[in-house]
């Protein structure tokens, strides 16, 4: 699934994948030492990871967008509840994808329309 997402994420002109982790600590690193826009959190995180980590990067740079790739509807609501920007259940299509992608982008380019 990783290696899917990063191609998709490739054909997108506007984005720069900057790193991947397998650790929601090594997220934190990453985001603090990169700063990026945009945030993908993989729900199958081991031990709730996911979740810590996407609570403290909204914390900490709420102008940072998140995207959660979840497994099911709960860990969807889950990710709500945590402060994600968006939520991708699995099985999601590109185009669900790539309207999600915009929409995050859209909010750091206009932060005072959120």
């Amino acid at each position: 699934m990783r290696e899917g997402l990063r191609a998709l994420l490739r054909t997108i002109p506007k984005i720069e994948i900057v790193g991947q982790v397998d650790q929601g600590s090594a997220a934190l690193e990453m985001v603090t030492r990169e700063r990026p826009a945009l945030v993908f959190l993989n729900s199958s995180l081991p031990f709730e990871e996911a979740w810590m980590a996407l609570k403290q990067i909204k914390a900490e740079w709420p102008q940072t967008q998140c995207i959660v790739v979840a497994d099911n509807i709960q860990q969807q609501g889950m990710a709500q509840a945590a402060g994600a920007d968006g939520v991708l259940l699995k099985g999601y299509a590109a185009e669900t994808l790539f309207v999600t992608i915009d929409e995050a982008l859209m909010r750091v380019d206009r932060p005072d329309e959120q």
